[in-house]
């Protein structure tokens, strides 16, 4: 009989855990969702070493910037998109690293893309790169970011900070007598939502967020802040990371990856930011679901 109310007991407050549980999950979606607002919906998704993240403006809209290194971005695609959507509006090319095009064929060849946007550098040793050269100029519309400029799209302004001049011609960072790499061509985006900001960069080094900081200043603080590449030792200076003030910080990076990225000077310079720093690498898909006055983040491990 005692072992039976002991049984009893433990139902009881299991019950009553889940139950706060379940109130807790309802109180904090409640909450996220209380305004009724339709969200822009960013997803840096889990593909391993490289990059690849795809964006739901509030319309139903899409974007997907870089692709990953290979066809593994179309599982990838799978979690995040309706079963039988084959259409992106825009797909967005940083530049020619192949941990960021290397899938961009793929999708291509999958998808119904209405417009490419890539910063035009030219990568003529590789021989994989002239057939995604090719492919992207035969599908859709295609665009060199050359200039700074702005897309709305659905009350959502996508401002391209960089390039701010044709780097097919010259790749160097204006100002700089030397060429620092593909890196450092790299297109860098700033999406605002509201009074919400996202800066998403590429794999961005120190050279071109000097540069950027000489040229924006103030203008580069943002909410979310996709990390400049990989979160490597040689990229996000202390000096940009003050100007951009993220809340929160986005690492896309592979588990146990050769380079060692992410670096743990960079993640120290966010940790005195105050920065929440959210890792695919550990926490699998990082979803921002944005508002006009809020931003929540969720995560989504794979099995």
């Amino acid at each position: 009989m005692k072992k039976q109310r002991n049984i009893f007991l433990v139902c009881i407050v299991i019950f009553v855990i889940a139950a706060l549980i379940g109130y807790c999950t309802y109180t904090v979606i409640k909450k996220r969702n209380a305004s009724g607002e339709k969200e822009l919906i960013i997803s840096f998704l889990d593909i391993g070493q490289g990059d690849a993240t795809f964006i739901t403006f509030p319309n139903g809209q899409q974007m997907l910037v870089d692709c990953a290194i290979d066809a593994r971005i179309l599982e990838a695609l799978g979690r995040v998109m309706p079963f039988r959507d084959f259409s992106i509006d825009y797909l967005v090319v940083t530049h020619p690293d192949l941990d960021h095009y290397g899938g961009c064929v793929d999708v291509l060849k999958r998808f119904d893309v209405a417009q490419t946007l890539y910063n035009g550098y030219q990568k003529e040793t590789i021989d994989y790169f002239d057939v995604f050269q090719q492919v992207i100029q035969e599908e859709g519309i295609y665009h060199e970011v050359s200039q700074e400029e702005v897309l709305e799209i659905a009350s959502t302004s996508v401002r391209f900070l960089y390039p701010t001049h044709s780097v097919r011609k010259d790749p160097r960072i204006p100002g700089n007598s030397t060429d620092t790499g593909s890196n450092n061509t790299s297109v860098v985006m700033k999406l605002t939502y509201g009074d919400e900001d996202v800066l998403l960069t590429g794999d961005t080094e120190a050279p071109l967020e000097e540069y950027l900081v000489s040229t924006y200043d103030n203008d580069l603080d943002a909410e979310v802040l996709k990390v400049g590449h990989h979160g490597s030792g040689g990229s996000s200076s202390q000096e940009f990371l003050q100007k951009v003030s993220p809340e929160h910080a986005v690492i896309s990076v592979g588990a146990d990856n050769r380079y060692g990225h992410p670096s743990g000077r960079v993640l120290k310079r966010l940790q005195r930011l105050h920065a929440s720093v959210w890792r695919t690498d550990q926490m699998g898909d990082i979803i921002a679901h944005i508002t006009p006055s809020t931003v929540y983040v969720e995560t989504r491990e794979q099995k």
